[in-house]
């Protein structure tokens, strides 16, 4: 739910446009999280699967993907204007969120730290894919978003 909170000043500014949550069938807790938080709910029938079925009810251009429990830090409303806006013609095909530095070698090369989110056009997606990692990995090369994302569950 704090997931979901966070989200709610990007759907003010206009950014976000729809939110669906994603979730394995017979998750009573999604269902419920999902009607208190007015955003559409995608079932998929196992683990594999979730990605798709979040991605086939997308109804956007632009795809903002989050692991459960992650919220955006500060700046992530600016930093996704600068790097999507209307104004930007040469906007990338994808962003990579990495979770906020938990080690020192992370703090020190942030590129370590673990992949926890993406923003990426649906034109970009490969058919077929069922993981964060996997479509990170389609990705021809991806943005960093300065911002991170930080652990809320």
């Amino acid at each position: 739910m704090r997931t979901l909170a966070s989200l709610v000043p990007a759907a003010i500014e206009g950014l976000i446009r729809d939110v669906t949550l994603a979730a394995t069938n017979g998750t009573a807790q999604a269902a419920e999280i999902a009607d208190h938080a007015g955003c559409a709910l995608a079932l998929s029938a196992g683990p594999d699967s979730v990605l798709a079925a979040g991605l086939a009810a997308a109804r956007g251009d632009l795809v903002l993907i989050l692991r459960a429990g992650r919220a955006p830090e500060a700046g992530f409303i600016e930093e996704i204007t600068d790097m999507f806006g209307v104004a930007r013609t040469r906007a990338p095909a994808a962003a990579i969120l990495r979770a906020s530095p938990a080690t020192l070698l992370q703090r020190l090369f942030p590129g370590l730290g673990a992949v926890e989110g993406l923003i990426v056009r649906k034109a970009a997606i490969a058919p077929g894919v069922s993981s964060l990692e996997q479509l990170r990995g389609a990705l021809a090369s991806p943005r960093e978003f300065r911002c991170r994302l930080r652990l809320v569950a």
